[in-house]
C-alpha cells in the first residue's frame, strides 16, 4: 500500500518533469523564428537574408530586395545596385553593403559610390565621409545639382598616421537623406595636388573598430557603408495579405485571411504601423503613398514582416531574469516570464534528484578508477597469488641475472591448546 508522502512525491515529480518538458518546448519555439519566407534560401555564405530580402523567384518584394548568391553560394549581392551585402537587420532598417574607394593620383582604377535614386535606400547618417593624404580635400558633389554638399581638409604633417582628427585625415559628416553623390577632389597648392590620395563614405563604427594606419586604406578597394531601407508599400503588398495596422499595443490580434488554408488566422506577436503623407526620403517617394513599418513586441523577436515571424524570447535562457536571485526558478512564458518558487517537499524532491545524480557520477568515476588500475596491473606483469601452502609468488619484469620465482612464507599465528 503506498503511503501518501509517496504519492506527494510523484506528484512533486511529475511537476518537475513538466516544468522540463515546458522548456524544452520554449527553446524549440525561440529557436525556430523564421527568417526567409517559407521554402526560400535563408542564407547565403554567412549572411543571413531576411524577407524582404530575398534569394530567388517569390522570394523577395521587389527587384530592389533582390539578393542574388554569387561565387558557389558564398557571396551575397544586392543585384539591383550592384553591392556586396555584409549584414541585413530588419529590427534597424539597415543593410551593410560594400562601398568603393575612390582614389586620385594613385595608380589605381577610380570608382564612384552607386546612385540610389528611385530606391529604397539612402545613405545612413551614420557614415562619414573620410579623406585621406597630404592636403586632401575632399568634396561630396550632388549628382542632382553639381554643387558641393559636404568636404573636408586634411593638413600635412609628420604624425597623425594612426588617427582621423585632421592631419593626412580628415572627416566629416554627410546631409539627411543622401542618396546620390560624386566625388572629387582638389589640392591647396600645385605640388600637392601631385600625391596620391582618396576618399571613401564608411560606416563609423566599422571604421573606429578597424582603424589602425590610415594608409592600410591605400590596399582595400571598398568599406562597409551603412544602407537605410523602407518599405513604400501597402500591407497586402508586403504580407500578401491585409489585417488592421495602426493597432495602440501588440496584444490586439491581426487577423488576416489565410489563402492557403482557406480560413481566417490571428497572431498578436508584433505591431506594425501605416504611415501615410510621409516626407520623402528618396525620389521614388510620392506623397499619400503608404509606409508600413513593423516590430517585433516585447519579449518577442524575429521577423516583424512575415506573419507570426516574431517568436517569444526564452528570457529564463538569457538569463536576463532577477528570479535567481530570490531564489525562486525561472519559467518562461509567452512573451515574458514568472518566477516560480518550490515548496519545502519540492525542494527536498529537487535535491534528492541532485544527489542521486551525483551519486551515479561518483560510482560511474569509481568503476572507471578501478578498472584503469587492474589494466595497469595487467601490463606490469605483476600477478599476486595465494597458493595451498599459504606462500605468494610474484613474478618480476625487471630484468635480472637472479631467479624470476621468490617464494615469500606467510606466517600465521597457532591457536593455543587450553
Amino acid at each position: 500500500m503506498q503511503t501518501r508522502g509517496s504519492r506527494k512525491q510523484r506528484t512533486m515529480v511529475g511537476k518537475l518533469i513538466t516544468h522540463v518538458l515546458l522548456f524544452c518546448f520554449f527553446i524549440i519555439v525561440a529557436t525556430g523564428a523564421p527568417t526567409a519566407k517559407s521554402g526560400c534560401q535563408k542564407q547565403c555564405g554567412n549572411v543571413s537574408i531576411p524577407y524582404p530580402f530575398g534569394i530567388g523567384s517569390g522570394c523577395f518584394l521587389n527587384e530592389w530586395f533582390e539578393v542574388l548568391c554569387i561565387k558557389d553560394n558564398t557571396i551575397p549581392l544586392l543585384r539591383h545596385i550592384k553591392q556586396e551585402v555584409m549584414e541585413i537587420s530588419v529590427e534597424a532598417g539597415t543593410i551593410l553593403v560594400r562601398n568603393p574607394i575612390t582614389f586620385w593620383n594613385c595608380n589605381r582604377e577610380t570608382r564612384q559610390s552607386p546612385n540610389l535614386e528611385g530606391s529604397p535606400f539612402v545613405f545612413s547618417q551614420k557614415n562619414r565621409f573620410t579623406a585621406v593624404g597630404c592636403g586632401a580635400f575632399g568634396l561630396l558633389i550632388s549628382s542632382k545639382l553639381s554643387t558641393n554638399i559636404a568636404g573636408c581638409m586634411s593638413t600635412c604633417g609628420e604624425t597623425g598616421n594612426h588617427s582621423c582628427s585632421g592631419i593626412n585625415c580628415c572627416q566629416t559628416n554627410i546631409p539627411l537623406n543622401l542618396n546620390s553623390f560624386k566625388t572629387s577632389f582638389h589640392a591647396v597648392d600645385g605640388e600637392k595636388e601631385k600625391v596620391c590620395k582618396y576618399a571613401f563614405l564608411v560606416d563609423q563604427d566599422w571604421f573606429m573598430s578597424n582603424f589602425t594606419d590610415i594608409y592600410s586604406f591605400k590596399e582595400m578597394v571598398d568599406v562597409p557603408v551603412l544602407l537605410e531601407w523602407e518599405l513604400y508599400y501597402s500591407v497586402f503588398d508586403v504580407f500578401g495579405t491585409s489585417f488592421e495596422t495602426n493597432k495602440l499595443t501588440w496584444s490586439n490580434p491581426k487577423c488576416y485571411w489565410d489563402s492557403v488554408n482557406s480560413e481566417y488566422g490571428c497572431y498578436r506577436n508584433s505591431t506594425c504601423y501605416t504611415y501615410y503623407n510621409d516626407i520623402a526620403t528618396s525620389s521614388s517617394v510620392i506623397f499619400n503613398q503608404s509606409r508600413v513599418e513593423c516590430r517585433c513586441g516585447w519579449g518577442f523577436e524575429g521577423n516583424p514582416y512575415l506573419i507570426e515571424g516574431c517568436k517569444d524570447i526564452d528570457e529564463c535562457k538569457e538569463d536576463s531574469n532577477s528570479c535567481t536571485e530570490y531564489g525562486g526558478v525561472c519559467q518562461n512564458d509567452f512573451g515574458g516570464y514568472g518566477c516560480y518558487y518550490p515548496s519545502h517537499n519540492e525542494h527536498s524532491v529537487l535535491n534528492l534528484i541532485r544527489i542521486g545524480i551525483g551519486s551515479i557520477i561518483g560510482l560511474l568515476f569509481v568503476l572507471a578508477g578501478a578498472w584503469w588500475l587492474s589494466k595497469r596491473m595487467k601490463e606490469g606483469g605483476r600477478v599476486a597469488r595465494l597458493d595451498g601452502n599459504r606462500e605468494i609468488e610474484l613474478k618480476g619484469t625487471e630484468n635480472s641475472n637472479e631467479a624470476s620465482n621468490v617464494l615469500i612464507p606467510l606466517v600465521a599465528s597457532q591457536p593455543q591448546l587450553q
